[in-house]
């Protein structure tokens, strides 16, 4: 259940717990900037581990979508950056930082790019409310776990309805899968180039574990049949993680399938005192998210002939220069 708690005095009483500052500092002001804004904002939601409740408290992430009134998307995208603005400014005193996630770019929006402290990630986007009838534009592999757990912050549920459906097992599934793995290889290629690991390598770790794990979600879905697919088994993996994902993994990918999970796993216990590592230790972990990623490929090649034998370009990831 998502709650909101009056924010503590400051400094006096110790740091705020990161519970209050996530209700008080983040998702408050996300709230009340969504009912102020009813000429630009149809529909906000959030969703994701934070809605679910089972959210990293060490590095937080909210997941916060808006759809715009027809015709309103890019003012609204230009008052959400006052409002990150602002949220970043009352993070400030209570020593966080907000990154404002444009996945799936290289390195997303915040002013102190090797910045060590306590971070705190908000993911988002606004998406274009005459585009409903379109499902505002979004491949079918996203959508459907939004619309299966979502905390509604003003607007219109019903505005999701068109997001429920799975995706079916056919071309257009597997040329959005192309398109994620292709956007993940290239990040992770130009990570070392993108960041001054030298010097800070943790934003080289954090980038690397990131995308390993975008690729590893994604080839679960690769393994699945065509049934399985259409009934959303996709997600019940990724939202029971903990109790099906391994298994799962294990008959439907064996040993190697178990090496990138644990690869991944390794990445994310890294995530966690990137801090404290050397530039050779970030190394070893962009090098470990390339493996995965080479795993992650492998398997999608036979699934892309099988679904499009004539289609030449999707045995390739492309480069994009």
């Amino acid at each position: 259940m998502l709650t909101t708690t009056s924010t503590a005095a400051g400094s006096a009483t110790g740091p705020l717990p990161v519970d209050t500052v996530m209700a008080d500092l983040v998702v408050r002001p996300i709230d009340e900037f969504a009912v102020r804004h009813p000429e630009l904002v149809r529909t906000a939601f959030l969703t994701g581990s934070y809605v679910s409740g089972h959210w990293n408290r060490r590095g937080p992430n909210l997941n916060v979508y808006f759809i715009a009134e027809p015709g309103r998307a890019a003012d609204l995208r230009l008052e959400t950056a006052r409002l990150w603005t602002g949220v970043r400014a009352a993070l400030a005193p209570h020593g966080r930082t907000l990154h404002v996630d444009c996945h799936p770019f290289t390195l997303s929006m915040r002013p102190e790019v090797n910045h060590t402290g306590r971070t705190i990630t908000v993911t988002s986007k606004v998406l274009e409310g005459e585009q409903q009838p379109n499902r505002y534009r979004l491949p079918p592999t996203i959508g459907p776990g939004w619309a299966a757990n979502f905390h509604l912050l003003t607007g219109r549920a019903e505005d999701l309805d068109c997001l429920r459906e799975h995706p079916r097992r056919d071309a257009g599934w597997i040329r959005t899968v192309h398109r994620a793995l292709s956007h993940y290889r290239n990040v992770l290629d130009h990570l070392p180039w993108a960041v001054d690991w030298l010097n800070a390598p943790a934003p080289l770790v954090v980038e690397s574990a990131r995308y390993a794990e975008e690729a590893l979600k994604d080839a679960l879905a690769l393994a699945l049949t065509a049934e399985e697919l259409h009934a959303g088994h996709h997600i019940v993996i990724l939202s029971d993680w903990a109790t099906t994902a391994r298994p799962f993994i294990t008959e439907r990918f064996g040993a190697e399938g178990l090496r990138a999970a644990d690869r991944v796993a390794g990445l994310k216990r890294c995530v966690e005192h990137a801090d404290g590592l050397t530039p050779e230790e970030a190394v070893l972990a962009w090098r470990s998210a390339q493996q995965v990623m080479a795993w992650a490929w492998a398997r999608f090649v036979p699934v892309a002939v099988e679904l499009c034998p004539d289609a030449a370009d999707l045995a390739r990831v492309d480069a994009f220069l």
